[in-house]
């Protein structure tokens, strides 16, 4: 077991190291999400409306498995900084149990609110089939993605980022195949359309459930029942869900927003073609945005690590470093997608299938563009105060831009200037968040930089 690994050696180095197999597992889901839309929207624009449905309840599933997840490394994190490897093996084995004990919850409570739930999204009768051929089996598969989703931020806490991206790349490589031959009947496959989409998931995302656990406790030997108790396991789920549930809080925000503009899309002028625009875009934008995710993902464990070891400075080199590369990147990425924005959209949909979908992407990518480097420094800034134990203040934050700020302005706007009055709340509320994540996390690092200066005074 790695001993605080992240609290020696070169800042840029150790973070570029990290962040690269981070980066290619990124955008293997990111190509995952791209080809698993692209291959539905070529069954029509029916199917293609009805999983962008679905990308709610996904949302939330993910929202709770990440904000778990950022509880499990930020905590298991801090505790390798301390050199505390009992207390690392039972986080890791109690993290473990709480991803099953809410992996089925989420399965039986699923099935029951399928009707329920997408009419109240805005989803018509005509779309529920499509809808349930993904989603049954979807359901059924919840703890194949929450349980991986936590083995692998255990992983990640001890340093190491290459399994983990190679676990995704695997489990994504295999869910491209198997959406290939399943939805359209290739490679010997029964054609099984939409259902074929969520079966492939749900075998890819068994792989990833068998592969992490398999590597957590035959290579890391992090998985431990030794002197277990009911009593250390609920004060393990303590310490991960001081930061865990205000991650989820941040996380959940973030569909309930969705939700709620989806349903104000629903009510607009061709509404499935629009619908179907916001949620293909927010896909199309992974592929900006995921070598900043990647660094962010992998600041939490260095911050946690140099956090626990009371190493100061290293946090903020690490983030001015971080900094300046976003600030690079996402002028760079800005200019690219300004200048494809009349390319995007062909490549999930057709003319003659929906032409109002292309008018859409191609009016949204000369906007939205300009919110990149911003939405990319909000990462940053709370991927930093997660992990310095202050998960409460990204949570707000959260809150207070996609409910607060976006909604309410998207609703307004679109009174004015109709569809286009989402992008227009979109850009200003990531704009603004982008702004204050920053100055909220400077207040945060000011004791940490007092810190620093009396341990060396010392």
């Amino acid at each position: 077991m790695g001993k605080g690994k992240l609290t020696e050696g070169k800042i840029g180095l150790r973070l570029f190291k990290m962040s690269v197999p981070m980066f290619f597992g990124l955008i293997g889901f990111a190509l995952f999400n791209f080809f698993d839309t692209k291959f539905v929207g070529e069954l029509g624009e029916k199917p293609l409306a009805a999983i962008s449905y679905t990308v709610i309840t996904m949302l939330v599933m993910f929202a709770l498995a990440f904000g778990l997840g950022t509880g499990i490394t930020a905590s298991i994190g801090k505790a390798i900084g301390e050199q505390d490897e009992l207390k690392v093996k039972r986080l890791t084995t109690s993290g473990l149990i709480l991803a099953i004990i809410l992996g089925i919850f989420l399965s039986l409570i699923g099935f029951p609110t399928i009707t329920p739930l997408f009419k109240l999204f805005g989803a018509t009768n005509e779309l529920l089939p499509y809808i349930f051929d993904y989603m049954e089996l979807w359901y059924i598969g919840v703890p194949l993605i929450i349980i991986p989703i936590i083995g692998n931020s255990a992983i990640r806490a001890q340093g190491n980022t290459l399994i983990p991206a190679v676990i995704m790349g695997v489990c994504i490589i295999a869910n491209i195949i198997l959406d290939y031959g399943l939805i359209f009947g290739n490679l010997g496959m029964p054609r099984l359309e939409v259902f074929g989409a969520s079966l492939a998931t749900f075998i890819s995302r068994f792989m990833t459930l068998v592969a992490s656990l398999g590597f957590l406790h035959f290579k890391f030997k992090m998985i431990s029942f030794k002197n277990f108790s009911v009593k250390i396991m609920i004060e393990s789920w303590r310490e991960i869900l001081k930061i865990g549930l205000p991650a989820i809080g941040t996380q959940m925000v973030i569909p309930l927003a969705v939700a709620l503009v989806t349903k104000l899309a629903s009510e607009m002028e061709y509404p499935e073609q629009l619908v179907s625009t916001l949620q293909v875009a927010s896909r199309v934008d992974f592929f900006a945005i995921a070598v900043i995710a990647s660094v962010g993902s992998v600041l939490v464990p260095f911050i946690a690590q140099n956090f626990g070891s009371k190493k100061y400075n290293r946090i903020k080199q690490a983030l001015k470093i971080s900094r300046w590369f976003t600030l690079i990147w996402g002028t760079i990425m800005t200019l690219f997608f300004l200048y494809i924005h009349d390319d995007i959209g062909p490549a999930f949909m057709k003319e003659d299938q929906g032409e109002m979908f292309l008018q859409y992407m191609s009016e949204f990518y000369l906007l939205v563009p300009f919110t990149f480097v911003f939405r990319m420094l909000y990462i940053v800034e709370t991927s930093s105060l997660n992990a310095l134990q202050k998960p409460l203040i990204t949570s707000v934050l959260t809150f207070v831009q996609m409910i607060i700020v976006y909604y309410p302005l998207a609703w307004g706007l679109s009174m004015f200037f109709g569809y286009k009055g989402i992008f227009y709340a979109f850009t200003i509320a990531t704009i603004l968040g982008g702004i204050v994540a920053v100055i909220l996390n400077n207040n945060v690092l000011k004791p940490l930089g007092k810190l620093t200066i009396e341990k060396q005074q010392q």
